[in-house]
């Protein structure tokens, strides 16, 4: 999945790579899909065509690297375990909690985020990589292959949908609140079969 001509390690490139990136999820969300062109973000982020050429081949790399920045904010399992300790809160809902918020924060950049991981990644791939997700945050301990798979697919499946429907809910605390209630729902019948 690597589309960039360059990974910036210099803290001026750092900030010079982030700018292109903010200002391509400022552009998809305020002018829409038909002006995203790398000559609009270039124009936006303040850089030259040529320095943005420099880090992204094209508008489908810029929109990989934007996927990517916001995955990369995840917590680690063990960050979520320490972190729902701390809060005293529950891991189950902090998990779901960072997979929502793994998302950008605008319906139109989290649509062609989850757009391009898909095309990029596959189904498949998307699935695997939230399914490991969730089951390094200890989510999964103790169910069977099936049970996992379903849970995992459940979960997605809802927070896809959302982000496809440009639902204004998704991050709120009522949209949370249902996804934990589907999962303990299911852990409860799991228990009582």
């Amino acid at each position: 999945m690597q589309n960039q001509r360059r990974i910036p390690a210099q803290e001026r490139a750092k900030f010079t790579h982030d700018t292109i990136l903010t200002a391509a999820a400022h552009i998809l969300e305020h002018d829409g899909e038909e002006l995203f062109t790398t000559n609009r973000v270039a124009e936006k982020a303040g850089v030259s065509i040529g320095s943005l050429y420099q880090y992204f081949q094209h508008k489908q790399a810029i929109l990989v690297a934007l996927a990517v920045r916001e995955e990369q904010k995840l917590e680690s399992g063990d960050e979520l375990k320490n972190r729902a300790s701390v809060e005293k809160r529950s891991p189950l809902r902090l998990g779901i909690r960072n997979y929502i918020r793994m998302l950008p924060d605008t319906p139109l950049a989290r649509a062609k985020a989850l757009e391009t991981m898909l095309t990029t990644r596959g189904h498949e791939g998307v699935a695997r990589e939230t399914k490991r997700r969730f089951e390094e945050s200890g989510l999964f301990v103790g169910l069977s292959q099936s049970e996992r798979f379903v849970l995992s697919r459940a979960i997605t499946g809802v927070v896809q949908s959302a982000v496809r429907e440009r639902n204004a809910d998704l991050t709120s605390q009522s949209f949370e609140d249902a996804l934990v209630n589907l999962v303990r729902g299911f852990l409860r019948a799991r228990r009582a079969s």
